[in-house]
């Protein structure tokens, strides 16, 4: 396959180094607890349109839906050393640019991109209404979930799609990559083919007789790498959703899949199997449990569980797990050197079939594990939110999970009050000496912080900020421990369920103990002087050692502390 290869770069680990800040995978950990706690330069104090605003930005070949991932002290395969910042596109490219000076630096370091237009096969990203109906990634697809990176390796792994054309066939390919951090080149065995197939075709991956299908196969959410009895680089882990949600585990050294788990039989549209006993992929769009979590990447526990929540779909709690918490467990298949992801628990909605009758996924938004409640007779607990109106539940609710007994169908620990409409964004955790809080952002809501303690989660907000959010927002916590907590958020200033305009992202900042004080937003300056590129919906600003990086449909915007009353 063709690939355009600029400078090299390699990526890196999950497993970080103690002496650098360093931002290697969605949301900052695996439990998505988006928190920054070694910020040492951002302050509530210089956090402001004085002291503080747009430094530079880098044009980009695509919208930017992936979360910027970054790297201190980053020695190149050319042997010069810089900070990194390293971006994915729907045009299929990631790039690794330096993080602190376009003036110094106005090239990528390097760049790769894997698509072929004119080649035979010609190779394009897919386009966005393809199988789907409408774009909800508008208007192509490519690399839409956030990277991972594995420092022990130097490696970073990402999900391609692309869409092959020989004449008049079309292929329809998913790869999994992994590419040298120093230099952009691919790491040896990379990349894998998860599953190629034309039409409505696709791939059986784990003996069940549930097609994957490449062609509706969307990797919304983000790749995550956890350590894992066996395999002393972890485990990769990746979320799917389309004719099915599914869970995939893959061996980051070999990239061979080692476990596939899904969501739902495909069987309750689709037509019947085929002379094999394969039934064929269902209809997207029609409620089939897809794992998508507004870009979250499935999360982990530190035993090695995972947790991902699903849309709506329907439901027996045996096969098919529409709008669900499964709690999951990788385990070798007795010592077979074979190894299986199956359910060891999990939390249905009691409104479920009025979810999937109604199309409102549960899933969302994500889960986020709060950190362990010492003293508690629940010490572990799970933050959940999704979709809602008052059809299916009045008030909107959102959940906390028992971890420990997640209590099946109706059986959350606590339920909290929201805004009516819903989550489809992820939330943030942030504690001081005294208090902890969960930072949510609802559709047409303010950000709003509960609070954590032994006893549970706070029935509803204790403080919001007075700006609301009309699509939501992700929030994302810098502070210096349990000091100068910032809340940082991107607000979409369009539809994101239509074909997006180019009205730019506004990036916002907010007092972590005071929501009411907003510190900055980059519409505050004259003369358009912050402005951001277009926005993309469900992107997390991404902060660390003075910088905070946005996404957007065009260019990577980085912000910081500047001269800016100068300019």
């Amino acid at each position: 396959m063709h690939r355009k290869l600029t400078l090299a770069l390699v990526f890196l680990s999950t497993f970080s180094f103690a002496q650098s800040v360093n931002v290697l995978t969605r949301h900052n950990n695996n439990q998505h607890t988006t928190q920054n706690l070694q910020e040492t330069i951002l302050t509530p104090t210089n956090v402001n349109s004085s002291t503080f605003g747009k430094l530079f930005s880098y044009p980009v070949d695509g919208q930017i839906y992936a979360e910027p991932l970054y790297v201190q002290g980053l020695t190149m395969a050319n042997g010069t050393v810089h900070n990194v910042v390293f971006v994915a596109t729907e045009y299929d490219s990631v790039y690794a640019f330096d993080a602190d000076s376009a003036a110094l630096n106005p090239n990528p370091l390097w760049h790769t991109n894997f698509l072929n237009p004119s080649g035979t096969p010609s190779v394009t990203p897919v386009p966005c209404s393809f199988g789907s109906g409408i774009c909800q990634l508008f208007p192509i697809v490519g690399i839409t979930g956030t990277p991972v990176i594995n420092l022990a390796s130097n490696s970073i792994y990402f999900i391609v799609r692309t869409q092959e054309t020989t004449g008049t066939t079309v292929n329809w390919v998913i790869r999994l990559h992994a590419l040298n951090i120093t230099s952009g080149a691919e790491q040896a065995g990379s990349p894998v083919v998860v599953c190629s197939a034309t039409g409505n075709l696709g791939c059986e991956l784990n003996g069940g007789g549930v097609v994957f299908g490449p062609g509706h196969q969307q990797s919304r959410p983000g790749i995550i790498l956890v350590p894992e009895t066996g395999f002393p680089q972890g485990v990769l882990f990746i979320g799917f959703a389309g004719d099915s949600g599914w869970v995939l585990a893959y061996n980051p050294t070999s990239l061979a899949l080692l476990a596939a788990f899904y969501t739902d039989t495909q069987n309750h549209t689709a037509g019947p199997p085929n002379a094999q006993g394969v039934r064929p992929p269902g209809i997207p769009g029609e409620g089939h449990s897809g794992i998508w979590g507004a870009g979250g990447a499935v999360a982990a526990d530190t035993n090695g569980y995972i947790y991902a929540t699903t849309g709506d779909g329907y439901w027996d709690g045996v096969l098919n797990w529409g709008d669900s918490l499964v709690k999951l467990q990788f385990a070798e298949v007795g010592t077979t050197g074979t190894y299986s992801l199956t359910v060891a628990d999990y939390f249905t909605t009691s409104d479920q079939a009025c979810r999937y009758a109604h199309g409102l996924d549960y899933g969302s938004a994500g889960p986020m594990i709060l950190p362990t409640q010492t003293g508690s007779a629940t010490p572990n607990l799970i933050w959940t939110t999704g979709k809602a109106v008052s059809t299916c539940e009045n008030p909107y609710t959102g959940y906390v999970i028992n971890a420990d007994n997640m209590g099946h169908t109706g059986g959350q620990f606590q339920l909290t009050a929201a805004s009516n409409g819903g989550g489809e964004r992820t939330s943030a955790f942030w504690a001081t000496t005294s208090k902890q809080y969960i930072y949510n952002g609802d559709d047409g809501d303010p950000i709003r912080a509960f609070t954590l303690s032994t006893s549970g989660v706070s029935d509803a907000g204790v403080m919001a900020t007075t700006h609301a959010f009309d699509e939501g927002t992700s929030p994302a916590i810098s502070a210096n421990g349990t000091t100068n907590g910032i809340v940082w958020a991107i607000e979409q200033t369009d539809d994101g369920d239509h074909q997006p305009t180019f009205q730019p992202a506004v990036l916002h900042a907010f007092n972590a103990t005071d929501l009411t004080t907003e510190l900055y937003n980059s519409a505050q300056a004259p003369n358009g002087r912050d402005v951001a590129g277009p926005s993309v919906k469900m992107q997390v600003p991404m902060i660390v050692n003075g910088k905070v990086y946005v996404g957007t449909q065009t260019e990577l915007d980085v912000y910081g502390l500047c001269p800016c009353n100068s300019q």
